[in-house]
């Protein structure tokens, strides 16, 4: 077949306008028709909108990198909050430096080119150029040394164990506290990798009570009835790593045990990790579909991009479109580690 010039030179770049911008939706509206990682970054917005319109897909967000201690909480507490997702499968760090800020610590502004051994001497941790106070720190993560002993005596898989956390966080900015209200599931597969992890190891080594355990096998069996009792799923990931990889092997996983691997239906991806480099965090979504992990004609789009500065955009343009679906709280039904049913309120 004799392919055309007209077929290639049929779109032009349109100038991004800033006198006609209002708003960051019309901004990010306007990245769809400039270059680079603008209209990757344009497409993912307009991924999204799809995504919350479809009323019958059940949104995963996957959340890595320090983006609590760079400033991103409230971001992802108004996520919750206006039902821009269902799920939320994190690393522990974040987690953790929630729960720092719940009780009344805070991040501070720093800088990446500090003298470290000084901080150290100082008892200030930093990452990149924030800095944290590692005292407080300290105390957060011996919180959890004692925290089961008010639990029951069992295992607990970690959207299980979080849900118990949120309903005694007080602060109204936490994120673990705003999935415990709005019913969002937290799942950490990788806790004991955390400052929280480090904390119930103290619990651990202190002998009480053998009978408490996170149980990360049951967020396995528990996250894949989520994806089996929706009609179709989607995924957002900030950063990569575990809460990538973990919500992309949903649907293999369910193959494995004789249920149809559907993929996900739509996945939006803000990172600044390469793909040629071979590693999860960087894989493509066209590579994801050929382990079934994304459905063939998965509607997704990539933006090569610092989350500190995609997130906002993304979640702002959300906000801002005047259009946008008004979605339904899940609610999901649990008598311990069986699903009984998605309810929508």
């Amino acid at each position: 077949m004799r392919v055309k010039r007209r077929e290639f030179l049929n779109r032009k770049i349109k100038h991004i306008d800033l006198e006609k911008i209002e708003n960051i939706s019309n901004l990010l509206d306007a990245f769809q028709n400039s270059s680079f990682q603008s209209r990757n970054l344009g497409t993912c917005s307009e991924v999204f909108k799809k995504m919350l319109k479809d009323k019958d897909v059940t949104i995963f967000l996957g959340l890595s990198g320090a983006l609590v201690p760079a400033g991103m909480k409230k971001i992802i507490c108004q996520m919750i909050n206006h039902r821009l997702i269902d799920v939320l499968v994190s690393t522990g760090a974040n987690l953790s430096h929630d729960f720092y800020e719940s009780m009344g610590n805070f991040h501070y502004i720093g800088h990446s080119n500090a003298d470290d051994e000084m901080l150290c001497k100082l008892n200030i941790d930093r990452i990149y150029d924030t800095y944290a106070d590692d005292k407080s720190f300290s105390k957060s993560e011996l919180f959890f040394a004692t925290f089961p002993d008010i639990l029951e005596n069992r295992d607990y898989s970690t959207r299980d164990f979080f849900l118990e956390l949120g309903k005694r966080i007080k602060s109204r900015d936490s994120i673990i506290r705003a999935c415990y209200e709005n019913r969002v599931p937290i799942f950490c597969p990788a806790l004991n990798d955390s400052a929280i992890g480090i904390g119930l190891t103290g619990y651990y080594m202190n002998g009480k009570n053998k009978a408490f355990t996170i149980n990360p096998i049951r967020d396995n069996y528990e996250i894949m009835q989520i994806a089996k009792m929706s009609k179709s799923t989607g995924a957002i990931y900030i950063g990569g790593g575990v809460p990538k990889n973990y919500i992309q092997q949903i649907h293999p996983m369910l193959s494995v045990f004789g249920s149809a691997c559907r993929g996900h239906k739509y996945a939006i991806q803000i990172t600044t990790d390469d793909p040629k480099w071979g590693g999860l965090s960087g894989c493509t979504f066209e590579e994801a579909k050929s382990w079934g992990k994304i459905q063939g004609k998965a509607c997704y789009a990539t933006a090569y991009v610092d989350a500190t500065i995609g997130l906002p955009l993304l979640v702002g343009s959300v906000f801002q479109n005047k259009n946008r679906a008004k979605r339904k709280k899940k609610n999901f039904v649990w008598e311990y580690d069986k699903l009984v049913k998605i309810k929508h309120e």
